[in-house]
């Protein structure tokens, strides 16, 4: 069905842990509290924001007190199955003076809290107000837990029972203001889950990616440029040595003497090592 709720930011607040680990309390539970003076309509949202942030990790949230064990929050139910469950689950739990309490787990879709390897070690999530901050601590028999702030400082959301070995690195953190009008309206949309297919194929395509990339190019002397180059110097070598030869038949014979290269030679040697091989062309 479609919705048109604008959710809320979410924020990762630790992880499920053993009793031991997250305030002395059922192990990989969590606590969420809601200010108990927020409208129903803004209470329904948080839950929503939640459960739509769990979904992306394949995850629903269950509840577990008595009277509404078993249960799992359906962020596309009607408003009015929402708010009935809602109000039947703070019920449930102990009373918290200016809190609604609600306690749940958060198993694999298709599994339950009772599976094993369900619901130990996932991700906890807390929703934040937008233009307020996300401030983090432990202790107090609530492990390792998150509160959200709205702008004026006033905390609205909290959440608890996170495994005390396992902080976030940030203690704060500052929540972006309010989307524009323009982007108002419409839920987020959930990441394209790929196929095996998929995944493999583009594995392979970064496997086959060269590694190794033109970054300039070659802005000198085309080939043609030295090839004119190398017959010129051949030319001259020529004629260079067809005059030695020459001066060499004209003078007389002396055994003792060694003629030195010319300057004429020597350059054309010169200028004849120096040349661009084709391969950096």
């Amino acid at each position: 069905m479609s919705n048109s709720i604008q959710y809320l930011p979410t924020y990762r607040s630790g992880y499920t842990g053993p009793s031991e680990r997250i305030g002395g309390s059922s192990p990989y539970h969590i606590d969420l509290k809601i200010l108990q003076r927020l409208p129903i309509e803004e209470k329904i949202r948080a839950i929503d924001s939640l459960a739509r942030r769990y979904a992306q990790n394949k995850r629903v949230i269950e509840f577990s007190n008595q009277g509404v064990a078993n249960q799992i929050w359906n962020p596309d139910a009607t408003p009015e199955k929402k708010k009935a469950l809602y109000r039947t689950v703070t019920a449930a739990h102990a009373s918290r003076p200016g809190w609604d309490p609600l306690d749940f787990y958060v198993p694999f879709e298709g599994k339950s809290r009772f599976d094993k390897g369900a619901v130990e070690g996932a991700s906890i999530y807390l929703p934040g107000v937008p233009g307020g901050k996300i401030r983090r601590g432990q202790g107090g028999g609530y492990g390792y837990f998150s509160e959200a702030m709205d702008p004026s400082g006033r905390v609205v959301f909290r959440v608890g029972h996170g495994d005390i070995n396992r902080p976030e690195e940030q203690d704060e953190i500052l929540v972006a203001e309010q989307l524009p009008e323009t982007q108002q309206g419409t839920a987020p949309e959930a990441p394209k889950t790929k196929s095996a297919e998929e995944i493999l194929a583009e594995k392979i395509d970064e496997l086959l990616k060269p590694r190794i990339e033109a970054t300039e190019t070659y802005t000198g002397p085309g080939e043609e440029t030295f090839r004119k180059v190398r017959e010129d110097i051949d030319d001259t070598m020529i004629k260079l040595l067809l005059a030695r030869a020459a001066q060499e038949q004209s003078k007389p014979k002396e055994p003792q003497y060694q003629p030195k290269a010319s300057g004429g030679a020597l350059a054309a040697l010169a200028q004849k090592s120096f040349g661009t091989p084709k391969s950096l062309i």
